[in-house]
């Protein structure tokens, strides 16, 4: 049954009472780091839209707005899971891959009919990501209903009632591949992102001056140092290492800094050169 794990010493169904490893809490924090992830990206995009250069103060009221509702939605989530009423869970952990999807472990009988007696072997870990994603909505519709309907706020719903299905069949069925790989996919995915940005703003040492000043552009840095830190700390809690690995969280930017005179495509120099007349 759900919520409960076979015990390996009478074969018996006990109910699962042991709390999540940290691993585990890291996974439900990238999951919730994504519904941010994406939530940030609706409001950047659309907020431009319909606003233009919206000032900080504007910005800033619609990031913790989004921020509140996701962490009303996590905590919503913990108190109404087992135990109710409190910030614990009672858990059957992970053993292996395959707990995740049991649905293709259905024992044949008699290798004719097949006895469809699965259940969430890795409870709660896989029932509780739904149920955040729909109190997600929840929170999303009731706050942004009190205000009053403009471009960015009809557009960020609509998108939100798209991602947010996204993400829950995502999850649905690479839930197992996502437990196991989520600590790279922030690793890699905090370098891409990095890249792309200090790629697009920096082209020399006196370009990192005039950046650092920017809010904009040190708030991305640092969420992006957060992403990659959070990674590094899943890989280290899984595989039991040393926490002096977090001390490679600003790494990629240092490097991307130092070789910066030497990232200019060959390219580009030559093509100035053409256009110059320099090169006959």
């Amino acid at each position: 049954p759900r919520g409960q794990r076979v015990n390996t010493a009478n074969e018996y169904c006990e109910p699962c009472a042991s709390e999540p490893v940290p691993y585990e809490w890291m996974y439900l924090g990238f999951m919730v780091l994504v519904v941010v992830y994406f939530n940030m990206e609706i409001l950047t995009r659309f907020l431009d839209k319909s606003c233009g250069e919206c000032n900080v103060k504007s910005t800033s009221k619609w990031i913790c707005i989004t921020l509140t509702e996701t962490l009303v939605a996590a905590f919503l989530t913990l108190l109404l899971s087992d135990p109710h009423g409190s910030f614990t869970l009672n858990g059957c952990g992970v053993k292996s891959f395959l707990d995740w999807y049991s649905v293709f472990q259905n024992p044949t009988e008699k290798f004719i009919d097949t006895i469809y007696c699965e259940s969430e072997v890795v409870y709660p870990l896989f029932s509780i990501v739904y149920k955040f994603l729909g109190f997600c909505l929840v929170t999303m519709l009731l706050t942004r209903s009190w205000y009053k309907p403009t471009v960015f706020t009809t557009s960020s719903v609509y998108a939100t009632l798209y991602f947010i299905p996204a993400i829950a069949l995502i999850h649905g069925i690479l839930c197992g591949v996502i437990y196991y790989s989520f600590p790279y996919l922030c690793v890699t995915g905090s370098l891409i992102l990095t890249a792309i940005l200090m790629a697009e703003h920096l082209e020399t040492y006196d370009d990192i001056k005039e950046n650092v000043r920017k809010a904009e552009f040190m708030s991305q840095i640092a969420m992006y140092w957060l992403l990659h830190l959070y990674g590094i700390m899943s890989i280290v809690t899984y595989n039991d290492l040393s926490y002096w690995y977090l001390l490679l969280t600003p790494l990629p930017s240092v490097f991307y800094i130092v070789t910066l005179p030497f990232s200019l495509p060959i390219v580009l120099t030559m093509n100035d050169e053409i256009a110059d007349g320099g090169v006959g």
